[in-house]
């Protein structure tokens, strides 16, 4: 039987050990260094990333990014992370090409597809400051002087927009995104691509000017934005990005034109094969021709929130940068696309050229983000992976995976379903079903299965793509279409 020293006695030493184990905990937190601390980040990415989407039931699988690179045969990757407004950390995996399998590098350059518009729009800005360019001038009389001049009748209409509706997307141009050229192939000049004339493969950019659509993305906006500042300044493209924006902050691998440098990253297709030539030419350089790292490219946004958030001297006045970073139309700052509020106010673009995929992701109130580089045209798939990977770790509020609940229909409606679907005369997708699930068998590749989301829309998990089921007046299934991202293939039902 225990006295009351005893018990005491005990009860000091439970306190002494409960100290102790928090003792031991605050010395192990407070060990924790800047440099451990990112180490761990980037190993928890590496391991980390996520799909888009999870069955209802099951948890997320956290998957390794050099397997996901291999499942989506994307040679190389290279992202920079941003944290507290400063460049935290930078990693490159695999190969620059497939051919040599030449290792990336931190110097390795990437075609940056539509993140050439931000780039674009501070050198605009940078004229605009010094007095060379106004943001409220219409260039409506110029741009019809330019994609008029050969043709005998102009348009009825008044055509009239600014550069700041250029730069913002709401011109009024239609929709339209440059395919690129092969490098065996005539590069039209930007008149030829206003005209719509050969060797550019572009209709006109004319096809009606509508007021009531507040932003439509078009390469037209930066195509002509391109012609009208290097006409004021006397200044091909590359020179003015050079002289306005790029040598003020240092940024030696970031470039627009063709490549002068050999630590160059090669473009890849859908199905792992080297571009021939390592990449397609885009003469719409101020839209999709720029260049760069991602450590380069981070420098240049962090620079831009530095200046909104209030540096002088710097690379624009504190004013045009928030103005740039800040909702000018519906979705859209100065080269930008924008969503969300407070802490979920983000700034973000994908880049989408011939091989290559890329995309910024920045959240200013938290000063964190991420630039990702790929050489794949699948990378677009993996790099949202990796957002998703790098959100869980940093505490992102976008970018979570979904979750899904599975349905099950009767089975006449999956029989109405199977049979061959031809894509091309080589290429076929042949559909079958169990249980609950139809079974996709693509030609030669391996079969997926597609679950329920809808009667017609159907969905598999890894890789994430969506089906759809179009029917006649008659109920009869006549085609499908398949979506993975933004990319669509379109098949008629043939047995």
């Amino acid at each position: 039987m225990k006295t009351g020293t005893d018990r005491r006695q005990v009860i000091i030493l439970s306190l002494f050990g409960a100290g102790l184990l928090a003792l031991l905990f605050f010395i192990n937190s407070s060990c924790q260094t800047p440099e451990s601390l990112t180490r761990g980040r980037i190993k928890s990415l590496e391991k980390g990333l996520l799909r888009p989407i999870y069955l209802k039931g099951q948890r997320p699988e956290k998957m390794r990014l050099t397997d996901r690179m291999s499942f989506y045969k994307v040679p190389g990757v290279s992202l920079a992370v941003m944290d507290r407004y400063r460049l935290e950390w930078s990693r490159t995996y695999g190969y620059k090409d497939v051919v040599q399998y030449r290792p990336l590098t931190a110097g390795t350059v990437f075609q940056a597809g539509d993140l050439s518009q931000p780039v674009s729009a501070a050198v605009a800005l940078r004229l605009v400051e010094e007095g060379l360019a106004g943001l409220d001038e219409n260039l409506g009389e110029y741009y019809a002087d330019i994609a008029f001049s050969d043709r005998r009748n102009r348009p009825s209409e008044r055509i009239s927009f600014s550069l700041h509706n250029l730069l913002c997307h709401n011109a009024g141009f239609y929709p339209w995104s440059s395919e690129g050229y092969s490098g065996s192939t005539p590069l039209p000049d930007l008149t030829a691509i206003l005209r719509g004339q050969e060797p550019a493969r572009n209709y006109h950019s004319y096809r009606g000017f509508d007021p009531e659509i507040p932003v439509r993305f078009s390469d037209f906006n930066y195509v002509m934005l391109e012609q009208y500042l290097t006409n004021r300044t006397g200044k091909n493209w590359p020179q003015l990005a050079r002289e306005e924006v790029l040598d003020r902050l240092g940024l030696r691998n970031t470039f627009f034109g063709s490549p002068q440098v050999e630590d160059v990253a090669s473009g890849h297709l859908r199905d792992g094969e080297e571009i021939d030539g390592g990449w397609y030419h885009y003469p719409e350089q101020a839209a999709r021709g720029l260049w760069s790292t991602p450590e380069e490219y981070l420098r240049l946004v962090i620079e831009l929130m530095d200046c909104a958030r209030g540096k002088t001297g710097g690379l624009i006045s504190p004013q045009l940068a928030r103005r740039m970073l800040s909702p000018q139309a519906a979705g859209s700052g100065y080269g930008f696309r924008l969503e969300g509020e407070h802490e979920k106010f983000k700034l973000f673009l994908k880049g989408k050229t011939r091989g290559f995929r890329t995309a910024v992701l920045i959240y200013p109130a938290l000063g964190q983000g991420a630039v990702v580089m790929t050489n794949s045209d699948n990378g677009g798939v993996l790099t949202e992976e990796i957002l998703r990977g790098l959100a869980v770790i940093y505490g992102w509020p976008d970018y979570q995976p979904e979750e899904k609940t599975l349905f099950r229909l009767p089975p006449e409606v999956y029989r109405k379903y199977t049979g061959r679907y031809r894509v091309n005369e080589s290429y076929f997708l042949d559909i079958d079903y169990q249980d609950y699930y139809l079974i996709v068998h693509p030609t030669g590749q391996a079969v997926t299965r597609f679950y329920v989301e809808t009667q017609t829309i159907f969905f598999s998990v890894d890789p994430f793509i969506r089906i759809k089921f179009n029917l006649d007046e008659q109920g009869r299934v006549t085609g499908l279409i398949l979506w993975q991202e933004d990319y669509e293939v379109r098949a008629t039902k043939t047995e």
